[in-house]
């Protein structure tokens, strides 16, 4: 049932006084290509776990020294080993001797002599329970941070919404053409924020459920860019900045267009928010070859190779000549516990939730974003969709 599963990636600690079956056994778990580290005592296995994190322990009850209860018992009292599960390995077969195996903490007990059948079973169940707990705290964990994000910002919104509309009837007779202009225009920003938090929510949600599915297609970028482009053009106009579309007219990709269409979107949006009166957005883009082997970023900002990826990727790119960001902001701008919403040049407020939806997306269609910027000068933000060589690009 287990043969042809691959361990790559796990570790497992083995903690046993016996060579003999300290032996038997590695050879056996690393024919799964499990990562070993060995422990000949309680007390070493205490000194190993302070430089080493494995996915699970092995470990013998009776041993000199400390013995596996007390050694796991340790294990359990610090914050930084007590999830990792703990399978005791015994010759003592007593009720009351399994029964102090779970109350010191283990998870389960195989009986020596090992059946190794037996042993990679319950190795592997129990490295399955741990995955997919992790996955539920994790889960559980953005949820939390995603109800603290979306109550903070349905807040913000409807705050001068209801101080407006409870000043108006209150001063309707005194009130000039102008005030009514300028309360009509507070209430529709602040209906527009909820608007827009709205959206995002539903794409966010979709996204999270799996309801969002990724369909590519041929698409022409420097349509679906100019599409965006005429989309925020009042935007542009009230805030007087001039949006450049660079992209040559036969530059075809294969992307999704409903997925292409929100990034261009949020990405010229957010650039309008930080770009003052009478400067520049451009959108670019460059092929692979001319990226200097650097076409992307992860979450976790790890560079990779252009030899990793299709030979015809295209690097799309949204410039600004704003106010630019610190470091500590664009190091959490895609951290959805770290809420970043910054009002923009003339007031503007955002959602939080753009780039990290437009990181979502990215991650569904096999391609990358990442943000630089220069406080005082500007930011860019990178994507990278598939190109189509058959339209030469």
């Amino acid at each position: 049932m287990t043969e042809n599963i691959d361990f790559k990636g796990y570790t497992i600690l083995i903690v046993d006084d016996n060579p003999t079956n300290l032996g038997v056994v590695v050879s056996y778990l690393e024919a799964y290509h499990f990562d070993i580290i060995v422990a000949r005592s309680g007390k070493n296995a205490l000194k190993r776990m302070q430089y080493a994190q494995p996915d699970i322990i092995l470990m013998d009850v009776m041993m000199p020294g400390i013995d596996g209860f007390e050694t796991c018992r340790r294990l359990k009292a610090h914050q930084a080993t007590q999830d990792v599960p703990i399978i005791f390995m015994t010759a003592l077969t007593s009720t009351e001797d399994k029964l102090k195996g779970f109350e010191v903490g283990g998870v389960d007990y195989v009986t020596k002599p090992i059946q190794q059948e037996e042993l990679l079973a319950r190795v592997t169940t129990h490295l399955r329970i741990r995955d997919l707990t992790q996955r539920l705290q994790k889960t559980n964990a953005d949820k939390d941070k995603f109800f603290s994000i979306l109550a903070h910002d349905l807040k913000g919104p409807f705050l001068p919404v209801l101080g407006v509309a409870e000043l108006l009837p209150k001063m309707a007779d005194k009130l000039t053409p102008d005030d009514i202009r300028q309360m009509g225009d507070v209430i529709y920003k602040s209906a527009r924020n909820v608007y827009n938090l709205l959206e995002n929510l539903l794409q966010w949600s979709r996204l999270q459920m799996g309801v969002m599915v990724y369909e590519p297609s041929q698409l022409n970028l420097q349509q679906i860019g100019q599409q965006n482009v005429d989309l925020l053009a009042s935007n542009a106009a009230i805030k007087g900045v001039l949006v450049q579309n660079n992209i040559p007219p036969d530059v075809w990709v294969f992307a999704d267009v409903a997925m292409l269409n929100t990034v261009f979107r949020n990405l010229i949006s957010n650039a309008l928010k930080f770009t003052t009166l009478g400067r520049q957005v451009t959108i670019g883009m460059r092929k692979g070859e001319d990226t200097n082997g650097r076409i992307g970023e992860d979450a976790n900002e790890q560079p990779r190779n252009i030899a990793d990826s299709p030979p015809c990727l295209i690097e799309v790119t949204v410039s600004d000549t704003g106010v630019g960001m610190t470091e500590e902001v664009r190091q959490s701008l895609f951290k959805l516990g770290q809420h970043h919403s910054t009002l923009g040049t003339a007031s503007e407020e955002g959602t939080g939730l753009g780039l990290i939806i437009c990181q979502e997306m990215m991650n569904k269609s096999g391609g990358q974003i990442w943000v630089e910027s220069i406080l005082g000068k500007g930011t860019t933000v990178r994507f990278t969709v598939l190109g189509l060589e058959t339209q030469n690009i």
